[in-house]
Order: C-alpha cells, then structure tokens, then sequence
C-alpha cells in the first residue's frame, strides 16, 4: 500500500529529522504553520499526520480538533509531538480530541519509527476490513453469475419504491423478462453457453433499462425491472428497445445463437401493498407474451 506521510512542524530541523524516518515508509509532505498543515491535509490526502502541537499560528490540538471535524480528515490518524518535559493534561486532551498517539521530544528514532509503524499497520487491516465487508455486502446483494441485484435485494428495493409511490403519488412500473427457450439452449449448446447467455442478456439489461432502474435475476433465466416514475407506456419503449437489443446480440461460444426475451409489464396499483401483486401481473403477461409467439412485449 502506498503511503503519504504529512508533517506539521515549525522547525526546519524536525521536521528534516522526521522527514527521514517516515520516509522509510511512503511519500512525505511538509508544512510549517497549522493553517498550512490544513490545507496540505485536504490537497494531499495523507494516510498519516505528524502534527508538533507547539506551532506559530494555531496550536496543535486545534490543528488536529478541525481535522477531526471535517468528514474529509475526521478518519485520518494524527500522532501529535510535543515537549521534552511530559504533561499529562496535555497527553489526556489530544487524545481526548482525536489523537491517536502521543510522542515525546526530545524524539527517539526507534520510538517514532515504531509508532509510525503502528499507524500505518492499523489502517492498513481498516481498509482491509472494509474492503472485506464491502464485499461481503455485494455478495449478499448481487447474483454471482450475472452481476444483477439477486431475488432478496430486489424484492426489498421493490417494496421501498412501492411505498415511496404511495406516499409521493408517482406511477411505477415491474417488468418480468425471461429468455425464451432456455432449457432447448442449455441442451443443445451446454450450460456453459447457457451461463453466457444469462451473463449477456443480463449486461444487455443493465445498460439499456435507465439509470434509475432497478435490475435484479429472480431465478433460473427470469429477470425483473422496477422501472420508477414510469407508467406502462412509457415502460413499453424502454422494454421494447431492450427485447430488440437482445435479439441482436453475439455469443462468441455459439456464432449461430439467437436469442430472444419475452417479456410482460405491470403498472403497480394503490392498492398493492406489497410487489407480489404487481409481479404476478407483469409474470402472467409475459405468459401471454409466450403464448402469442415468444419475443413480445405484453402489457398486463
């Protein structure tokens, strides 16, 4: 990981001296008065900040109280540096105010070298963490073959639009869509054409439904639309350029392979008071799309 040190310190020679143990560890960024420390903080984005506390326009702890204050530093530890002599009501409030450690001068290299150390070894394993949750997140979130939203994601976001329609009184719209002859696809080319056909007319979906549209894969080769501020016309052309899209789309595991989509939409209604409703709707119109001769758009 690639690290960028900030250093607030009047004096030239500490600030030399620090510069040379943290630049064991990343880049290093200087400033010698608190107010140049805040904006060398904000234009620099350091993983850490050195902050002396005895400084010539603003003191150290309201250098590091207004680093903490600002959603855009407020996570960005800060080990503060004072005096020779140790003052414990002063190693209490800069930890009060956010600090995460406290060096002595006159400074020990050793000691700075173990601290910095620590820091960056603990954001490290923070980011790490978050990572790993964020993850986990958009696994719990997403179907793993196609990238949509999976069935639970969809049927939550689903019922909170519902309910934000109620309340705001602006239409929405579910669409079902299925891949037409599907099982003929995977017994004919094999499954692993058929994951390629779900993973395309899954990409297909997603980047021709509109940004405010939700995409989730129900099961099997059933996907759905929740189409927001949209009634069942306006619907209609989204959908229907998406099922034209489709048909013409490329399978490089299967040249000869024409795919195409049924699909069925349903405006939800006021007195739906969950989204089953307005999927079984849009879900027995794409039936009929089916019944009627396969890639159509029906409306419930």
């Amino acid at each position: 990981m690639d690290h960028k040190i900030l250093i607030i310190d009047d004096l030239e020679i500490m600030r030399t001296m620090l510069s040379g143990i943290a630049g064991e560890f990343g880049e290093v960024v200087t400033a010698a008065t608190g107010k140049e420390g805040l904006i060398a903080a904000l234009e620099h984005k350091p993983t850490l900040i050195l902050l002396d506390v005895n400084l010539p326009d603003i003191d150290g702890f309201r250098v590091c109280e207004a680093l903490k204050k600002d959603y855009r530093t407020q996570d960005t530890p800060v080990v503060l540096i004072t005096g020779m002599e140790k003052d414990e009501d002063a190693e209490s409030k800069g930890l009060t105010i956010g600090a995460s450690d406290y060096i002595l001068k006159p400074i020990k290299e050793p000691v700075v070298r173990a601290r910095i150390n620590t820091q960056l070894t603990l954001v490290e394993r923070s980011r790490a963490l978050e990572k790993a949750n964020a993850e986990l997140t958009r696994q719990a979130m997403t179907d793993s073959l196609t990238n949509c939203f999976n069935r639970r994601y969809f049927m939550n976001a689903a019922d909170m639009e519902l309910s934000r329609m109620k309340r705001h009184g602006y239409p929405v719209v579910v669409a079902m869509i299925d891949i037409d002859h599907f099982k003929r696809i995977n017994d004919t080319y094999g499954h692993e054409v058929g994951d390629e056909v779900l993973a395309v007319v899954a990409q297909c979906c997603d980047e021709t439904v509109r940004y405010e549209d939700t995409l989730g894969r129900l099961g099997g080769e059933e996907f759905a639309v929740l189409l927001p501020v949209a009634d069942s016309d306006g619907a209609y052309g989204v959908l229907e350029r998406l099922r034209q899209t489709v048909e013409g789309l490329a399978f490089p595991n299967a040249p000869d392979l024409t795919v195409t989509v049924s699909i069925g939409i349903a405006e939800l209604e006021g007195s739906d008071m969950a989204i089953d409703g307005a999927l079984k709707r849009a879900d027995d119109a794409m039936y009929k799309a089916k019944k009627a001769g396969r890639n159509r758009v029906e409306i419930a």
